[in-house]
């Protein structure tokens, strides 16, 4: 089933016909080929658990990452995708902001990260756009580069491991599971696992027990100059099938407690046509801090 991908046969239609069948054959072997390289690196290229990883957490970890879609919707179909939707900010001082948001990722499985670009629209404001490039983040306002402030730098790093999407790619990031427990959230019974990434950094995940969609995660952000972390929380709501995989439509996020960010996609596709040009910035130079 792997081996009909879209687009074994769009190029060599201007062969002769004796000819076309041959090279649409060829075409097909070599995507079966790619695939199959890729579900290697994943299944034997990857490192088996350690013992000393958690039965418990492991079998959880693993319906979860079943509900889903599995690992081949994980791997091969999530490689790269835009998110569209609406996005509305909840400001310190009780008002809010209400606008539009693009995200657009590649992951790179050899390299074991992700290239990310946040573009933020506001209305009578300039048009946002911070990209990970898989070296650093930087930020652009109408195309004209600006020095992020380090909350929001650190803030975009650390989405970057903390997120639902490293519990489905645990082994790929070589990282370690622990179950904590069961507990109730909105009269919800949750499984509690803990995922523990090679440089020590972990997230917190809130399991339906029911359904293993992942409802909640928390984790913990260092700011230069901030006298202590910063609790932040992602919430999930609104799960729909895009593509054979499972998606949250609804996120909110908090931080310490206070709702700060509300997201509803509208637009969700994967496997687009994304290139790492996309996350370079175009020039260079100094820029106002935002």
């Amino acid at each position: 089933m792997l081996c009909f991908l879209p687009g074994c046969f769009v190029l060599g239609h201007n062969l002769p016909e004796g000819e076309r069948s041959a090279y649409a054959l060829r075409r097909m072997r070599w995507r079966c080929r790619s695939a199959v390289g890729l579900l290697w690196l994943l299944f034997m290229g990857a490192p088996i658990p350690s013992a000393t990883q958690d039965k418990k957490a492991l079998e959880i970890v693993h319906r979860t990452i079943a509900a889903y879609g599995g690992e081949a919707s994980v791997y091969l179909l999530r490689q790269k995708g835009q998110l569209r939707g609406f996005v509305k900010a909840y400001l310190e001082d009780g008002s809010t902001r209400e606008g539009e948001i693009t995200i657009r990722f590649l992951h790179r499985l050899e390299k074991q990260d992700e290239l990310r670009q946040v573009e933020l629209r506001f209305p009578n404001a300039p048009t946002l756009i911070i990209t990970y490039d898989g070296e650093r983040v930087w930020g652009t306002e109408n195309g004209a580069p600006i020095v992020l402030r380090l909350r929001t730098e650190a803030a975009f790093r650390a989405e970057l491991k903390h997120n639902y999407e490293t519990l489905l790619r645990y082994r790929e990031y070589k990282a370690e599971v622990k179950y904590v427990g069961r507990e109730k959230r909105s009269g919800i019974d949750v499984d509690v696992v803990d995922l523990t990434l090679p440089d020590g950094s972990t997230t917190r995940y809130f399991i339906s027990a029911r359904t293993f969609r992942i409802l909640h995660l928390e984790y913990d952000v260092s700011v230069p100059s901030v006298r202590k972390p910063i609790r932040f929380r992602d919430s999930f709501y609104d799960f729909r099938v895009v593509q054979t995989t499972l998606v949250p439509y609804r996120v909110e996020r908090y931080e310490d407690g206070r709702l700060v960010q509300e997201i509803r996609f509208t637009e969700i596709a994967y496997g687009v046509q994304i290139e790492e040009a996309q996350f370079r910035p175009s020039g260079s130079g100094d820029g106002k801090r935002l």
